[in-house]
């Protein structure tokens, strides 16, 4: 992975690949990958980051 809080796309690929909140997300986008990732990059770090730093717990989009 980057380096810690400098995601790249594909970081961010990984993670809607892996957690269920992120990638249900997605789906129900209707959007290709790429797209919902370049529409949405603040939202996904923003998803992602307190779990890397600790803050939540993984998962948290769908299990709070």
């Amino acid at each position: 992975m980057a380096k810690r809080n400098q995601l790249n796309d594909k970081d961010r690929e990984q993670w809607i690949a892996n957690d269920e909140g992120l990638y249900l997300w997605q789906r129900r986008s209707g959007l290709s990958m790429r797209a919902f990732i370049r529409a949405n990059r603040a939202e996904i770090d923003a998803a992602i980051l307190p779990v890397l730093s600790g803050e939540k717990q993984a998962h948290h989009l769908i299990y709070g």
